[in-house]
């Protein structure tokens, strides 16, 4: 099966649901910044790089803490000290007394000071907003951390619809998230489009939920999933202004 064009995809839509971390900020890199100074305090005497080794198989989560998580299986507290413990188990360490209040310490506000808007979003943005698409945010964190994003980005009054894992106690790929997503932006299943960089959760549970999707690829990794693929949101920003014309003002 070839997969849709992105505009099919976009042909009658009238709301946009944009997933947030990797999609609109760089949030590997920012868990990965902000994960080497909590290693560091945590255990000061490994070497600089095997905190941000550490930082970054905190990010990996191998054991799938956050998944579960997102599905209600586990709170947001143990979801931290499961991953938090598998680490120190991959490298051979012990979790010090104390080790939860010395990472949230030291992870916290490097990680506000980490965030980074990606430069194609607020392209996206205008695109839909000349066209007066209601953008909304769906994503499998919650409201706090999200809330520290958008406030480090100045981006907290942007969007009026933002469904976390906290709205309904479970996240992607559940369809009961994505229809709220929906009602809350006041458009059909049908008629929205969701895009984000998880296959599993943007693309795949979008439309098993009855909406249509559009996977960002930003690494270019390829997927043999029939699904329309982007490689920048800039891509979605042009085909917006393909479908919908210049601004009457142009005309």
């Amino acid at each position: 099966m070839n997969p849709p064009t992105l505009a099919a995809v976009l042909d009658g839509v009238r709301a946009v649901l944009l997933d947030v971390d990797d999609t609109i900020v760089d949030t590997q890199e920012a868990m990965v910044a902000a994960g080497t100074e909590a290693a560091a305090a945590i255990w000061p005497y490994r070497s600089g790089v095997d905190h941000r080794a550490m930082a970054q198989r905190y990010y990996d989560d191998p054991e799938r803490w956050f998944p579960r998580y997102a599905s209600g299986d586990v709170p947001f507290d143990t979801m931290r000290s499961g991953r938090l413990a598998e680490v120190a188990v991959a490298f051979g360490l012990e979790v010090p007394d104390g080790a939860r209040r010395s990472f949230e310490d030291a992870y916290a506000p490097a990680f506000r000071s980490a965030q980074r808007l990606f430069p194609d979003v607020p392209g996206l943005l205008s695109a839909a907003g000349q066209e007066g698409l209601p953008v909304a945010l769906l994503t499998n964190s919650a409201h706090a951390p999200t809330r520290v994003k958008l406030e480090a980005l100045d981006l907290a009054e942007r969007f009026e619809v933002v469904v976390t894992t906290d709205t309904l106690g479970f996240g992607k790929p559940d369809p009961r998230v994505y229809l709220e997503a929906c009602r809350l932006v006041g458009a059909e299943p049908h008629r929205v489009v969701c895009i984000g960089d998880s296959i599993e959760w943007d693309v795949l549970g979008a439309q098993a939920a009855g909406l249509r999707a559009v996977w960002l690829d930003r690494a270019g990794l390829g997927t043999s999933e029939p699904v329309a693929t982007v490689r920048g949101l800039d891509e979605v920003a042009a085909a917006l202004d393909r479908r919908f014309g210049p601004p009457l003002t142009d005309r």
